[in-house]
């Protein structure tokens, strides 16, 4: 069995993935891929839960399942692939110890994983993350986004959110023995479209995607929100970071 574990990154089209994922695992079932239910925490979702007890997010729920039921699931299914699908997943590059424990568990059982990813130009990244991150009180973000995009430019990272990718996948090589994929979002969305890319990743027929397309939009109000900043930031993040990231895509 070989199980696909998509990993992100954040604002890069997950929750339609995810969305797609649930909504047509029967039509994938019968194609040969698997999607479990273990970790989900609705009918629509990807596995969050099972990201967020790896990660020891206090989100965690256990009427929702984890490691054991997801183990339990697999021991199951007879069809030979699988796909898992959290954008939480990525966060687990800094915490070594559940990244290890879920490759450990799921190599142990003799299936073979790789790990594929979505990375976006930084700029827009950087934007729609800060964005996202308002959202939510756990994160107390000083200074406006001109503190988030200083410290992205200082460490290369905010948080657990990465600018710099090439660190990003260094060290997620450092911890994973299983291969890592790294796929272009804005070359998808220009192209054939994000979930047609990742269903070709996972070698799912193309027949099931007629209808299923989506496109990204413009948040106006997350415009709004950064329009003043952009002259500045925008040309810093992108000589900053971009050269490197897109060899990292490239190769």
């Amino acid at each position: 069995m070989h199980i696909f574990i998509h990993i992100g990154d954040h604002k890069t089209g997950t929750t339609s993935i995810q969305a797609f994922l649930r909504s047509h695992a029967e039509e994938l079932r019968s194609a040969g891929i698997y999607v479990p239910v273990s970790g989900t925490n609705s009918l629509t979702s990807g596995h969050h839960n099972l990201a967020f007890q790896l990660n020891g997010d206090p989100r965690w729920n256990p009427d929702y399942g984890g490691m054991d039921e997801l183990l339990d699931e697999l021991r199951r299914c007879r069809l030979s692939q699988v796909v898992i699908s959290s954008e939480d997943f990525c966060l687990l590059v800094d915490h070594p110890m559940g990244l290890k424990k879920l490759e450990s568990a799921l190599l142990q059982q003799g299936y073979a994983l790789s790990w594929l990813m979505f990375l976006r130009r930084v700029d827009d990244f950087s934007e729609s993350c800060y964005c996202e991150m308002r959202r939510y009180t756990r994160y107390r973000l000083r200074f406006g986004y001109p503190g988030f995009a200083f410290v992205a430019l200082l460490l290369g990272k905010y948080r657990e959110k990465y600018f710099d990718y090439n660190a990003f996948a260094s060290r997620w090589r450092r911890l994973s023995s299983s291969p890592i994929h790294f796929y272009d979002y804005d070359e998808a969305v220009q192209g054939e479209g994000v979930l047609s890319r990742f269903m070709e990743a996972i070698h799912a027929p193309p027949a099931l995607l007629a209808g299923s397309l989506t496109q990204p939009f413009l948040n106006k109000k997350n415009d709004r929100i950064l329009r003043r900043y952009r002259r500045l930031f925008r040309p810093l993040l992108m000589a900053r970071f971009h050269s490197r990231n897109a060899r990292l895509l490239e190769g």
